[in-house]
This record gives structure tokens, sequence and C-alpha cells, in this order.
């Protein structure tokens, strides 16, 4: 553990919290046989397998499935967000008592895109908070390379920011990002299904680019319990 507190100390973000290989598998089970529903339309229900055959019904993109309380609300899920391993983490990153504020279970589809979206895609890197004693652990069902949308993280980003990044909530560009942090630390996390991370929530992440590949991610959110020191 000592590692993966050093690395989040240092560069926001750790790796190799690997999931055994039968909960990756229940869990990814479960989902495959799920409704899942689109971003901001519960009523928008289908199953992963059918979202080519809505595509074209629709003549629409389906860019994600989101998974309600249906799933995030069985025991595999719920037992991994009372995991000792994960609340030691989060308690001495943190040095607070951790308290879990969110889980999410979503697909990122592959969809057909020209080269100005792709290009567009990929200029813009956000945070997820402001604020500090936040962490997420991010947990991969599927096998992820670089036509999977992968997750990417600036590395340091939770330390080292520029006095208009800590007031402004915007998307930022590629040019800006790397002119700031150095193109050497803006980093993709790739790896066979069940690979798992943690990440400080004020490092600046970049949002998914289309893609060749689906991905399927479990997201566990963890904050310093409210007074603790």
């Amino acid at each position: 553990m000592n590692e993966t507190i050093q690395s989040l100390k240092q560069k926001g973000i750790s790796r190799n919290l690997n999931l055994p290989a039968q909960i990756t598998q229940d869990i990814r089970d479960l989902a495959l046989t799920t409704p899942c529903h689109k971003p901001n339309n519960t009523q928008f229900r289908f199953d992963a397998s059918e979202k080519e055959q809505i595509m074209m019904q629709t003549g629409k993109p389906l860019i994600r499935g989101i998974y309600d309380n249906t799933i995030l609300s069985c025991p595999t899920i719920k037992k991994l967000e009372t995991d000792p391993t994960l609340l030691a983490i989060a308690a001495t990153y943190l040095n607070a008592e951790p308290i879990h504020h969110d889980s999410q279970l979503w697909w990122s589809f592959a969809v057909e895109s020209t080269l100005y979206e792709r290009r567009q895609e990929a200029q813009r890197f956000y945070r997820a908070t402001n604020k500090p004693r936040s962490l997420t652990f991010y947990f991969y069902l599927t096998d992820v390379d670089l036509c999977s949308n992968p997750h990417v993280c600036v590395l340091e980003s939770h330390r080292k920011k520029k006095l208009a990044y800590r007031f402004l909530s915007k998307d930022y560009s590629l040019q800006d990002i790397s002119k700031h942090y150095g193109y050497h630390n803006i980093t993709s996390m790739c790896g066979k299904a069940g690979l798992g991370f943690v990440e400080d929530a004020r490092c600046f992440r970049k949002k998914s680019s289309p893609s060749s590949n689906d991905r399927l991610t479990l997201e566990l959110k963890f904050a310093a319990k409210p007074g603790s020191i």
C-alpha cells in the first residue's frame, strides 16, 4: 500500500489494483444481461448487445450506456464499496475516515466518427473537482487498449495548477495542458480486464475519444468524512 500512496502523492494516480478474475467476470456478465440506459434519459433502456440494432433504427450514435441501482446494488459491487484495501488506501491518502460517495458502471461504446470529431474530442481535458480529499477508484471490466477509450490522466496535475486552473471550471486544450505539465505527463491507462487504478479527483483527465472497441468501467468515489481533520 505504501507504493500506492507514494504514487498518489507524487503523480496523482496509482495503478495495479487488479480485481480477481471471478469478480471481473461476475460484474461483466451482469452488465451483459441487464439493461442500461442513455445518459440523462432513464426511460431509454436497452441491452448492450442491442446497440448496433438501435443505432440502425434511430440513425443516431449510442456513445454511452449507464447502469442504475439494479446493478449497483448487487452484492459484488456493494462488497467492493466496503473493501478493506480500498478503504485503507483512501483513509491513508485522505488522512481522514473515508466515506463512499458514489458508484457508477457504464459502457463507452465504439462509434464511427469523422476525423474532425476525433480531433475535437482529443483536445478536451477537464477536472472532476477542485476540492481536495477526494479519490476515485476505476476498474476495467473489459480489455482496454488505445482503441477502447482508455482513461487519460495528466500526471502531477493534482498539485501543480496555474491560478486560472484553480478558479475556472472548463475544458482545456491539449496545447494548454501539455505546455503547463509536459506532454510526457499525459498518460493513457490501458490494460486487461480487471485492471484497477486510483486517482486524485483533482487531476485533469481527457474525455473519451471515439474508438473501435467498447469499454465497460466501474467507478467508485470516496471522500473524507465531513468534519474529519
